[in-house]
């Protein structure tokens, strides 16, 4: 026969609440009581016992009325996790779009400075041979007003002038 067929309902509700593995009765009323017990406040439950069969019928009225309160408030909460689960969901997927936001600037702003970079040794580089060209040009100056020095100065004996008194 079947444990839950076996016990009546006063043995289920007076069960300890850590039945052992063989005892433990696999049904929706045996844990029944452990969430009104623990959802109702605890001046309620204080001096009160369970229901029984031969409880009034105020008392089983009080009790589906904590299961429904029980309900709701299971309601209320798993409304409010699954706004929150919704919140944290919206805050993740901004979060996401943030740091893709942000590697596409961090990708832009490299892209920018490797093209400054290019350009920047492209100046340099036009620079340097701007410099060795004006360096040549003026070794070549150099050169050539030598030249024309040495020309005049062998073309051209001056004679030292005779120094004249008064």
């Amino acid at each position: 026969m079947d444990k839950r067929k076996k016990l009546s309902w006063d043995d289920i509700l007076n069960q300890s609440s850590d039945p052992k593995p063989l005892d433990r009765v696999e049904s929706s009323e045996v844990h029944l009581n452990s969430v009104v017990r623990l959802i109702s406040p605890a001046e309620e439950v204080a001096g009160k016992s369970p229901p029984t069969r031969s409880s009034s019928p105020e008392e089983w009225s009080h009790l589906i009325e904590r299961v429904r309160s029980a309900a709701t408030r299971v309601r209320e909460v798993e409304t409010e996790a699954h706004e929150q689960e919704l919140r944290v969901q919206d805050l993740l997927e901004r979060v996401r779009e943030d740091i893709a936001n942000a590697n596409e600037r961090v990708k832009a702003a490299e892209a920018h400075t490797r093209e400054i970079q290019t350009r920047a040794d492209a100046l340099l580089k036009a620079a340097d041979e701007r410099v060795r060209a004006a360096e040549e040009r003026a070794r070549i100056a150099e050169e050539w007003l030598a030249r024309v020095y040495d020309t005049i100065a062998s073309e051209f004996a001056f004679a030292q002038p005779e120094k004249r008194s008064v």
